[in-house]
């Protein structure tokens, strides 16, 4: 009875300490560093302006070519 309650009490501390063993490489294979997110967020948010800045530009573009009056049709009017 003493060997089978060692053997036990044996099996559930190596299971314990494999699992504990596992969550910590987990953690470790997991863990993404602060300055590289950090970088990555700032990048992104730098592009998203970027894309802003270009879309407003290309809208005032836009809006610039359809106000003004199609000459085409002025001369064809005026002949």
């Amino acid at each position: 009875m003493t060997r089978r309650v060692l053997w036990v009490t044996v099996g559930f501390g190596l299971g314990v300490a494999a699992a504990t063993r596992a969550r910590h490489r987990v953690d470790a294979a997991t863990a993404v560093p602060a300055r590289l997110v950090d970088r990555l967020r700032r990048e992104v948010l730098d592009a998203v302006a970027d894309g802003r800045a270009e879309m407003h530009g290309r809208e005032a573009e836009l809006r610039r070519v359809f106000a003004a009056p199609n000459v085409d049709e002025d001369d064809a009017a005026g002949q």
